[in-house]
């Protein structure tokens, strides 16, 4: 094997697959990154069993052929190198000779042979067609949601569903619900009309994020027996296995009704809820909300504060304008919830849909439909 590539984009590449690397496995091949030299470009792939990265990048390549490499040495010794070309080439023993402009290095690697084949999507179901800036977005709303105990493996996943034209994200913890939708197309072209719902961890929907490119359109297909998922964008792949089970109805979940409609400045409540979490943390991350109706002559606007007390160290309150429609009410959340989605929400504003003390609340980013979180509210004697 012997090519030829731009150190910044050797150097981007290795980093974006390095987010599949095992660091903690007993099977030393899953540490290294398999280097493919093809006819006009350079593959890295790397995977720890549950989620496969690949990256292609353009190269020039005199003789093709693969290498297993240590991941964390190739990647921080071509990181340190001046931008220019790189020169790749294997050694003898499955080594893989690195040069730059005015540094080389011989890498140690493993028989590629035994790096295990990052599995592909064919023959699965249609691929689904979104724009990646969305796909981004939908993760950032909808996978911090997702519980991060094993011991209900079902809640750790976020549920992808493709349903009247659009794709669907669905996470919960049982505690709250995070829903965010999107246009869809099929991989023709047209419309993506048909149900198919899978359960995706949400921990690769974090990786995802961190690698997907600002611009373009990601393809996702999942394998035909349900298993693994592939998204697809322009020279990056990323595969994952699914996690079996059944995600409950989180349509009967979401509030159908609501008495009290209340909406708050976004940057202003995200402020006055952090404040009030640097109390509630020492009393179960209590927070109440006081919601006060505006007086009728429209002069007065409507009142919501926020409280939270410190087990003997003190208390806080901060009291923000509000548009209130409907009659005022007290409700308690975990203020982690509230700080959690506050810090994704983007919108100017955001409205909180409320019904009693005892009663689920809805947050929508302003008045979009698009984007819902359900809050369950929490129940205390103080």
């Amino acid at each position: 094997m012997k090519l030829t590539c731009k150190q910044s984009d050797l150097a981007k590449g290795l980093s974006t697959v390095s987010h599949a690397v095992s660091t903690r496995s007993t099977l030393p091949i899953l540490g290294t990154i398999l280097v493919a030299a093809e006819s006009d470009a350079i593959r890295l792939s790397a995977t720890n069993l549950e989620i496969g990265i690949t990256c292609r990048i353009p190269a020039e390549t005199q003789q093709e052929g693969t290498a297993a490499v240590p991941a964390r040495l190739l990647t921080e010794f071509v990181g340190t190198l001046p931008q220019g070309e790189v020169t790749l080439a294997a050694t003898s023993a499955n080594g893989l000779k690195v040069s730059g402009k005015s540094s080389q290095a011989t890498l140690r690697g493993m028989d590629p042979a035994e790096f295990p084949g990052v599995p592909t999507a064919e023959a699965g179901d249609a691929p689904v067609v979104v724009d990646a800036a969305e796909l981004k977005a939908m993760i950032t709303h909808t996978a911090f949601a997702a519980a991060t105990d094993d011991a209900r493996p079902v809640f750790t996943g976020v549920l992808a569903r493709v349903q009247n034209e659009k794709l669907i994200f669905a996470a919960a913890d049982s505690f709250r619900l995070a829903v965010r939708a999107t246009q869809a197309q099929s991989s023709g072209g047209g419309v993506a009309t048909a149900v198919s719902d899978i359960l995706i961890p949400a921990k690769t929907l974090t990786e995802l994020a961190r690698i997907l490119p600002d611009e373009g359109s990601v393809r996702l297909t999942s394998t035909l027996n349900r298993n693994q998922v592939l998204f697809q964008t322009d020279g990056l792949d990323l595969v994952s296995t699914l996690i079996a089970g059944q995600f409950p109805n989180y349509e009967a979940i979401i509030p159908k009704t609501h008495t009290t409609t209340v909406t708050l400045a976004t940057e202003e409540f995200r402020a006055a809820a952090k404040r009030a979490a640097i109390f509630a943390r020492d009393s179960s991350n209590i927070v109440r909300l006081k919601v006060e109706a505006g007086q009728e002559d429209g002069l007065t606007p409507g009142v919501v504060t926020l409280e939270a007390t410190a087990d003997e160290n003190g208390e806080t309150s901060s009291t923000l304008d509000a548009a209130v429609d409907g009659p005022g009410l007290e409700i308690i959340f975990n203020v982690k919830y509230l700080t959690d989605v506050l810090g994704v929400v983007e919108t100017p504003q955001v409205t909180l849909e409320l019904s009693s003390a005892q009663k689920p609340g809805v947050l929508k980013a302003g008045n979009a439909d698009d984007y819902v979180y359900v809050i369950m509210p929490m129940h205390t004697t103080r």
